[in-house]
């Protein structure tokens, strides 16, 4: 393989990569801001970090920056992948680095984890997270719920029961410290996001090619690392047993598919969207009715009982969550705003259902085969990614439903099409603690129009690429050749015909 054609790709990979994630760093190390919410220290315990108090300014650029150096170095890294290069000892050694790294840190880019550690506090305390709000915690004098972010602050939880397992567990150990409980939080997330990292490197340990790709796109792929580890999401912690659904069931039978529905049940009562993950393993197995069963039975051994134990205000917070108004950034968000016909008994909710059923049906169509092996990855990309394009309630920390289901196949122009989607979302979500501070009035300005105009219309285009794509047969082209296999390629064509020239007639 020439260094040629690898080389400035790679280096381009590593240079934005490394640089998005320093950058991320900086942010949290600065302490509470713009980009990092309050805490008070648990020294010697972690979170680490300053009290240095940066500007608005300072932090919404350092968080952009992240951002697009993030994206051009994953992009590139893609490319490099494409060209010959295989660095998945070096990418699986910067996820691990970068998953202590954020372990270290407070939460960057979003106020969510505070949350999470008022609905343990709540649940440690005996209360009902589903009834009492953060709110309602505040006004007891508790030191964790004085810290509670006052966009949800009378929102009971909207997370599943065993989400809030998780969260009661960290609340348990730390005790009053918010600061030791958020470190609880993300240390679940950091094994939840490494149990990936293993995963997918067993299921791709032979082909150095799927290895690479495999690991720029979840294990170090910087805006997986700022949804899941940085920010905290719980996301991940879905993220890891849905993966570990799929993976497990390799085979129809009723034994495989009892424990990969019961693993899928246990994403699904950490966060009810994971649902998908059980339609895309029924999808994979719609010809076997014993696998159909194996399934319903490991689903809702799982669920059923999380969700009777937690009680039916669990079910109705689901149900809440789901009829929320669109996100602003989203295309649905100005169609929300512009007519009122919208706003009303779900109609929104309705016709974003019927979109995604229609583009689920297409994608199932239009996606390449997936991994050897592996029936229910295909399908279940298809249809969380077909929600991910047209749900109203989106936040950039969902695709962690998606980067590890196309980490495992094929390279095709699809991945554009999901980090371009990435990095807008994480681009107008940030700086994520915007709440009662003062700000420049050019930097109110720039962020009214990129959530109000920039990302709205830059997500509706990925959306129609993706149509194009699928109308035009383009998801189905051949995957670029293999230069790990003989006589593939680029430049293998050009070495036969030279083969052909110079031998002896």
């Amino acid at each position: 393989m020439p260094p040629a054609l690898s080389t400035r790709p790679a280096r381009l990979a590593l240079t934005g990569i490394t640089g998005s994630l320093a950058l991320l760093a900086a942010v949290g190390v600065l302490g509470s801001s713009w980009a990092v919410p309050y805490l008070r220290t648990a020294a010697p315990w972690p979170p680490y970090f300053l009290a240095v108090h940066p500007s608005p300014a300072m932090v919404s650029c350092l968080a952009w920056l992240a951002v697009l150096l993030g994206a051009v170095g994953l992009v590139a890294g893609l490319i490099a992948v494409r060209g010959g290069w295989r660095p998945w000892r070096l990418l699986i050694g910067g996820s691990v680095v970068a998953a202590v790294l954020f372990l270290l840190l407070p939460p960057i880019g979003s106020t969510d984890m505070l949350d999470y550690a008022s609905y343990g506090r709540i649940a440690a305390l005996g209360h009902d997270p589903y009834q009492m709000t953060p709110e309602q915690l505040r006004r007891t004098g508790d030191l964790i719920g004085k810290v509670a972010p006052r966009a949800w602050e009378h929102v009971p939880s909207v997370y599943g029961p065993l989400a809030t397992a998780s969260e009661l567990a960290a609340s348990k150990l730390a005790g009053t410290s918010a600061a030791r409980t958020v470190f609880w939080l993300k240390f679940w997330n950091a094994l939840a996001f490494l149990a990936v990292v293993l995963a997918l490197d067993r299921v791709c340990r032979s082909d150095p090619a799927r290895r690479a790709r495999a690991h720029l796109l979840w294990s170090a792929n910087p805006l997986m690392l700022l949804a899941v580890l940085a920010g905290g999401h719980v996301d991940g912690l879905g993220a890891a047993f849905g993966v570990l659904s799929l993976l497990a069931f390799r085979k129809p039978g009723f034994r495989t598919a009892l424990l990969a529905g019961a693993l899928a049940g246990l994403a699904t009562a950490i966060k009810a969207p994971f649902a998908l993950f059980g339609l895309g393993l029924a999808i994979s197995a719609i010809r076997s009715p014993r696998a159909l069963t194996g399934l319903a039975a490991g689903g809702a051994a799982i669920v059923l009982p999380s969700y009777l134990l937690a009680g039916h205000r669990a079910v109705q917070s689901v149900a809440r969550t789901a009829a929320r108004a669109a996100t602003s950034y989203e295309p649905w968000g100005v169609v929300y705003r512009a007519d009122h016909w919208f706003r009303h008994d779900g109609r929104l909710d309705l016709l974003a259902l019927g979109v995604t059923i229609v583009l689920a049906v297409v994608l199932l169509r239009c996606l390449p085969e997936g991994p050897p092996g592996l029936a229910a990855i295909r399908p279940t990309l298809a249809v969380t990614l077909a929600w991910l394009v047209c749900s109203p309630q989106q936040r950039p920390w969902f695709d962690a439903m998606i980067f590890p289901l196309l980490a495992l196949m094929p390279a095709t122009a699809l991945d554009w099409v999901v980090v371009a989607r990435a990095a807008i979302g994480a681009a107008a979500e940030l700086p994520g603690v915007a709440m009662g501070v003062h700000r420049p009035p050019w930097l109110k300005q720039a962020m009214h129009v990129q959530v109000g105009y920039e990302a709205p219309a830059a997500l509706t285009v990925v959306a129609l690429v993706l149509v194009w794509l699928c109308l035009t047969g383009r998801l189905r082209a051949s995957p670029p050749d293999d230069p790990d296999q003989p006589g593939q390629g680029p430049g293998s064509a050009a070495r036969r015909r030279s083969s052909v020239q110079s031998s002896p007639t």
